[in-house]
């Protein structure tokens, strides 16, 4: 079966999305051993040759795949450490991916999910077609919410699509048809699932499409939890062997820790870009 790691990166105003996928994309190559490729636009690859980062890509990615640049009035807050600022964002094409996908059994990614040791490679070989991690950890433990675990305060479990594994098969098929519909008719399963419907979350309408293809049951595998840098948290520095010194905040308590050979979400996106070239080391 082939087997490879999938990132989108469409860039905006604000965020140069396609350094967080390089980073993400050249670790996962790495740790996992498995050929990588991007789902992006002219748009970004023009600011890629700009900015000098086309050449990174082309030595990480197996594929760069163009596609019409996404509209979207998406917008959320941002957080670099203590700043944050409200951005737009792109982030519709996730329900494409089925038709994408260059791969037979594909790891889909977000561009800022640090892929730092090989343990996602035990998944290739489970015979579910597809697998979304059903939780997150927050690295510090005590700063997660109910929206962290469910769409809305009285809702339906809520799944994480910072990762999801999927086959080629009519299963997958129909759960990212089933993505798009959702997507689609978005205000619509906002009153039925009761969730605020003011941004677009990939993670609602994968949680909503596991909803009903399982039968509005839980299924019973899932990758595992997502490890997750909080946005108001910062990398320190980048040491050698897959080594992350983060500051951890909490109120105006800071907290110095380290993470090492472990796959981790760093919402905070400018702190994988301000250590690019440090993170180029790990690759």
């Amino acid at each position: 079966m082939n087997n490879g790691v999938l990132i989108i990166a469409h860039n905006s105003t604000s965020v140069d999305y396609a350094k967080t996928a390089v980073i993400a994309g050249g670790l996962a190559k790495k740790n996992l051993q498995v050929p990588v490729s991007l789902i992006t636009d002219q748009y970004t690859v023009d600011q890629m040759k700009e900015f000098n980062t086309y050449t990174d890509a082309v030595n990480v990615f197996e594929k760069i795949i163009l596609i019409d640049r996404p509209t979207t009035s998406n917008s959320r807050i941002l957080h670099n450490g203590a700043q944050s600022d409200r951005v737009p964002f792109i982030n519709s094409t996730r329900s494409s991916v089925y038709n994408l996908t260059p791969y037979d059994r594909t790891l889909l990614i977000d561009s800022d999910f640090l892929i730092m040791s090989p343990h996602l490679n035990n998944y290739w070989e489970i015979t579910d077609n597809i697998l979304i991690s059903d939780s997150m950890n927050d690295v510090k433990g005590d700063r997660i919410g109910v929206l962290d675990k469910r769409v809305s305060e009285t809702g339906i479990h809520l799944y994480w699509a910072t990762t999801v594994m999927f086959s080629k098969s009519k299963e997958s098929e129909t759960f990212f048809q089933l993505v798009e519909f959702i997507k689609e008719n978005y205000n619509y399963y906002s009153d039925l699932y009761r969730f605020d419907n003011r941004q677009y979350r990939n993670d609602i309408s994968f949680s909503i499409a596991m909803h009903m293809l399982n039968g509005f049951e839980k299924p019973v595998g899932y990758l595992p939890p997502i490890l997750t840098v909080q946005g108001i948290d910062t990398i320190e520095s980048v040491g050698r062997h897959n080594n992350l010194k983060i500051i951890l905040s909490h109120g105006s308590e800071h907290y110095l820790t380290s993470i090492k050979d472990r796959d981790v979400h760093i919402m905070n996106k400018q702190s994988i870009i301000q250590h690019y070239e440090a993170l180029k080391e790990l690759l």
